[in-house]
């Protein structure tokens, strides 16, 4: 009994393993998937045919090996002008080689492999074992004449006919079993004659499910009606009053010219600005209030006047004392070479003298005069004025600022609008690109 087959380089096979069940083995598959070439391999083995294409392309030789259940290794070797058998036993590590031994497979192969073909009159044979695709099981597509050598020279012969009994009963089996099928599909076909109608009954159920969804649509709708209904009626009434009302006031006459606003506005405007102005005084003056009055400031032409003439009394006094001494010098006169010596000490004199005098009426003068009165701190004045100045230069800087922003949104509006216009329609709706509409007006803003 077979228990594995090994398929290398035959046919549609580079290296295939199959390992047989203990029962019946059944092998499937899409065409050419090469289940006809397992076969065809089983074939070969056993009968060592002609050469023929069992090589696969590329390949220098295909083997086809059979295990047995015993143990036995059988391999059947196909090159392109010869063919051999190798053996390798259980126990043996050296394969046993069958070559030249002509067109029949070796008697010890067959004895191994146990798939004899059975002798027929006339030098034919009949094949037990292995079938045709094509063909039906062995026997029945051959004459009685060649079933009657096939028992006759068969062993077998009982259960070969036991078989063929068997056989011709599944086919009546069978044929009762197709009459039965036959019978049940020409009362299903029967059935379905009766159910032609369907298809125009599903049609009229499906316009049926549209008009009810259509009706429930209306039934939605309606409660829209019924309001515009009562909308339009309330406009009626109303537009009847305003008829009423229109030929009420139908006599009357128009009404006189407005007075010109734009001055009246003008000067509104100017009020305004005046009222803001105001305001603004207001509050400058309710913030110089809380500063205390400046000091009357001391008569200074009358005190120039009163040192002008100290300085004159005392210049007269002065040289009065100048003249007394020289006249006192005069009296034990020194000897003196140089007269320009003697006038130089006596300018020096005379203009330390007057310096001195001056010093001293001015002290003299002053002496009675009361103390400066102390200025209001105008620290607070000054640090407000410099706030003013630093917000008048902020407002400046934020003025510029501002133009800059206001120069770099237009030149950004132009780029955007460029863009847009060569972008020309949107390209995901197709409408039309407006820069208005996209980035708005900056007024809007």
């Amino acid at each position: 009994m077979i228990k594995k087959i090994l398929l290398k380089n035959f046919l549609a096979h580079a290296e295939t393993e199959i390992e047989l069940g203990p029962g019946m083995t059944v092998l499937t598959g899409p065409n050419n998937s090469g289940k006809s070439s397992i076969v065809e391999a089983l074939r070969c083995i056993a009968t060592n045919p002609l050469p023929k294409h069992f090589i696969r392309h590329g390949a220098k030789k295909a083997r086809v090996e059979l295990e047995m259940d015993d143990g036995v290794r059988v391999a059947w070797i196909r090159k392109k002008a010869t063919a051999w058998y190798e053996v390798l036993r259980p126990g043996e590590e050296e394969w046993e080689v069958y070559a030249k031994f002509g067109r029949n497979t070796p008697e010890d192969i067959l004895n191994i492999l146990r798939l004899n073909q059975v002798p027929l009159e006339g030098g034919k044979s009949l094949d037990v074992h292995i079938g045709n695709q094509r063909n039906p099981i062995f026997l029945l597509d051959q004459p009685s004449s060649v079933a009657a050598q096939f028992f006759a020279s068969s062993s077998e012969a009982s259960h070969l006919l036991a078989m063929q009994t068997e056989l011709k009963n599944r086919v009546r089996t069978a044929k009762r079993e197709k009459k039965f099928q036959q019978q049940k599909m020409d009362e299903i076909k029967l059935e379905l004659d009766g159910l032609q109608a369907l298809p125009d009954v599903n049609l009229e159920l499906e316009n049926v499910r549209e008009i009810k969804d259509r009706l429930d649509e209306l039934d939605k709708e309606i409660p829209v009606v019924e309001g515009l209904i009562n909308r339009k009626n309330e406009l009626g009434s109303h537009k009847e009053t305003l008829a009423k009302r229109s030929e009420k006031l139908s006599s009357l006459k128009d009404t006189p010219d407005l007075f010109p606003s734009g001055p009246l506005e003008r000067a509104l405007s100017g009020l305004e600005n005046l009222r803001r102005h105001g305001q603004i005084l207001k509050a400058g003056a309710e913030f110089l209030s809380g500063l205390q009055a400046p000091p009357d400031l001391f008569p200074v032409q009358k005190l120039e006047a009163d040192l002008a003439r100290q300085n004159q009394l005392s210049f007269a006094k002065k040289n009065q004392s100048v003249r007394r001494k020289i006249l006192e010098s005069l009296l034990s006169p020194p000897q003196i070479e140089d007269l320009s010596v003697l006038s130089t000490i006596i300018s020096n004199v005379n203009r330390s003298c007057s310096l001195r005098d001056k010093i001293l009426h001015r002290s003299e003068v002053l002496k009675p005069l009361v103390d400066p009165p102390e200025l209001q701190d105008l620290k607070p004045l000054m640090q407000v004025m410099n706030n003013l100045n630093s917000l008048g230069n902020a407002q400046v800087d934020a003025q510029k600022d501002l133009s800059k922003l206001e120069q770099s949104e237009t030149e950004l509006k132009q780029q955007i609008e460029e863009r847009l216009a060569e972008i020309g329609n949107c390209p995901l709706c197709g409408g039309e690109l407006d820069a208005h509409k996209l980035i708005g007006d900056s007024h809007e803003s």
